[in-house]
């Protein structure tokens, strides 16, 4: 029996930082930076990175670390960076009898370009992490605890069968969904989204699903907190985190002052570890804890599975964790 299934994307990562690009304040509004080059010209960068990534990878990377017993489903091409996701699976202790091998398309790979804020736009190329078969998968074969729901590129079928076996065997079920479902509009995830304990994304994604204005909080999680069976939980930045739950207890956790070498996979890092501590203690406040704690090890490093935890938190590290009801 596995503590954690996590189902969703693998990839081949290269992070490219680069302090030279020019950040400058969108038309579209004071809360979004664009990131300019000129088109033509040889720009020196200043760190190449390769690693392996995806939501399904990276969040089962925390989990192993914490010392849960850990699978993920997932699909990857018949080739080299194929190879180097489940090597770096197997070094990290994650079960790989799920992962599926396709011949029809290669590997999924990202190209993140990270500028000298730690801020980074990503160039994504899906292939083989979009293409998990449902059908494929020993669903009969399959006890876990928890199942992590990640980004699976729109495969609704993939989301509809997870869904269904953990209702039928007791499973609790976490969901950070990518921005392939988002766009399917809340009126296609409600009825899936009713089915998960915990419901997790970042402001931007809350307001892509909700259709209101990123900076509406309040209209967000009017219309998110009473879906989730338990917690609501949405990241927002360097003004922390905030969970709705199905008592009527809010939270909000401050974040810690430390630098911000590199964004990608903080909400990774926040969500899993969120998920661990539910785990080890059934807390919200301890899961707040070990998320904050979890990204700010993550932000510091170039790279998604960098800097996070080896070990849960200490006693003297999470009381300088700050967490107050907010309204």
């Amino acid at each position: 029996m596995f503590d954690v299934i996590t189902i969703g994307s693998a990839t081949r990562d290269v992070f490219v930082k680069c302090s030279a690009l020019d950040l400058q304040e969108s038309e579209v509004g004071s809360h979004v930076l664009e990131a300019c080059f000129p088109l033509g010209a040889k720009i020196d960068i200043d760190e190449l990175v390769f690693e392996t990534g995806g939501g399904a990878t990276n969040v089962a990377t925390t989990l192993a670390h914490l010392g849960f017993k850990t699978a993920t489903i997932c699909s990857i091409g018949d080739d080299f960076n194929g190879r180097e996701v489940i090597e770096t699976l197997t070094t990290d202790g994650i079960a790989t009898g799920y992962v599926q091998q396709t011949t029809t398309s290669k590997t999924g790979y990202s190209i993140i370009i990270v500028a000298g804020s730690g801020e980074r736009t990503v160039l994504v190329y899906r292939g083989a992490a979009k293409l998990t078969n449902a059908a494929a998968v020993p669903w009969k074969k399959i006890v876990t605890r928890w199942f992590y729901l990640t980004s699976v590129g729109g495969n609704l079928d993939l989301l509809e069968r997870a869904l269904t076996h953990a209702e039928n065997n007791q499973i609790k079920i976490a969901w950070n969904p990518g921005n392939s479902e988002l766009k399917l509009g809340l009126s296609v995830l409600e009825p899936l989204i009713k089915k998960v304990d915990v419901l997790n994304l970042n402001r931007e994604e809350a307001a892509l699903l909700t259709g209101l204005a990123v900076d509406d909080l309040t209209g967000i999680t009017e219309k998110l907190s009473n879906l989730p069976k338990r917690s609501l939980v949405i990241t927002d930045g360097s003004k922390g985190a905030y969970t709705v739950e199905a008592d009527g207890s809010r939270w909000q956790v401050e974040t810690f002052d430390v630098p911000r070498i590199n964004v990608t996979g903080a909400g990774d890092a926040f969500g899993s570890g969120f998920i661990a501590g539910l785990m080890q203690k059934n807390d919200v406040r301890y899961g707040l804890a070990v998320g904050l704690w979890n990204s700010a090890g993550c932000i510091q490093e170039v790279g998604a599975k960098r800097g996070l935890l080896e070990n849960f938190p200490s006693e003297e590290q999470i009381s300088k964790v700050i967490i107050n009801p907010w309204k």
